[in-house]
């Protein structure tokens, strides 16, 4: 759950509603409240292009102290940049169109042993099955830039489609879109076949209840 100010902060709001408001209070305040990060109109977060660089803290659990530590040169800390690029997602615009999505992620050495773990139990899911990308997943609309990522064809490459209607931070146009899901986004599995090396998933983003409405 975000944190968006302390009760004193937001109580001047709660005496503007009326006796007989039915509103949920979530939507009234985001109405009648214009907060620097907290309202989104262009389509992207504000840290789009640096979530890729603290998704380790959100799938590895490692080093759960530098959360607070300053992220480069961003000037804020990943604990930070979480909570506000969270509550910016929810105040996103709405896609208007179904967008197809390419997202590799390359074959894990056993060595690496979480990595190996998710990256195998990837490989397993099946046609009907519910999988949760716990990070700021990325994605393109391009798929040979996808596949950068996929080092002789051997790995994952995941077929995304997201529907119209999807709150997702989106930079570049058409083909050349770069998607960042918000965090802990879900996937339904909707086929699977081999190519080459290459496990090609098919997805299908779930939209999460949408608060904003």
């Amino acid at each position: 759950m975000v944190s968006i100010g302390s009760f004193s902060s937001i109580k001047p709001l709660i005496k503007k509603l009326p006796k007989t408001a039915i509103e949920p209070f979530c939507q009234k305040w985001w109405k009648d409240v214009e907060l620097k990060y907290y309202r989104r109109s262009c389509g992207n977060v504000t840290y789009h292009g640096y979530l890729n660089g603290i998704n380790h803290h959100l799938t590895t659990g490692v080093n759960p102290s530098g959360l607070r530590q300053q992220f480069f040169n961003t000037g804020i800390t990943p604990k930070d940049m979480i909570e506000i690029t969270d509550a910016e997602f929810k105040a996103l615009p709405k896609t208007k169109e179904t967008i197809r999505a390419f997202r590799c992620v390359g074959k894990k050495p056993e060595v690496f042993k979480q990595d190996y773990a998710r990256y195998t139990k990837s490989l397993n899911v099946k046609k009907g099955d519910i999988i949760t990308m716990p990070e700021y997943a990325y994605a393109t609309s391009d798929i040979n830039y996808a596949k950068v990522y996929l080092p002789d064809d051997k790995g994952i490459l995941y077929d995304i489609e997201i529907p119209a209607g999807s709150r997702i931070s989106l930079t570049g146009y058409g083909k050349n879109n770069e998607i960042v899901f918000p965090r802990a986004s879900r996937f339904e599995c909707i086929g699977k076949e081999e190519a080459n090396g290459t496990t090609i998933i098919k997805l299908k983003y779930i939209q999460p209840i949408d608060i904003m409405g």
